[in-house]
């Protein structure tokens, strides 16, 4: 059970910093918010096939993540900045 918390733990992070890699803010809360309700929602799961299942489901959410983050870095800087970000 130890290293199953550990990799969740893990996969966690890395969404998380995935999620900072974002230029538009909107995008950086959108990944913070689905990966933490995403873990909420999941956190009382007992049977060891549903968390292999979810901790997959994550890992693909995770790579899908890291896409569309080099496709931001690639393409996203010709947006306006939002309200949030405007100093």
């Amino acid at each position: 059970m130890a290293s199953t918390r550990a990799a969740a733990l893990a996969l966690y992070r890395s969404l998380l910093r995935t999620g900072r890699e974002f230029t538009d803010y909107n995008v950086r809360e959108y990944v913070k918010r689905r990966a933490r309700e995403g873990f909420i929602a999941n956190r009382a799961l007992s049977a060891s096939d549903a968390i292999e299942r979810c901790m997959a489901d994550g890992a693909a959410q995770l790579e899908v993540a890291r896409r569309q983050a080099a496709v931001y870095a690639l393409y996203g800087k010709f947006s306006r900045p939002s309200a949030m970000e405007v100093t």
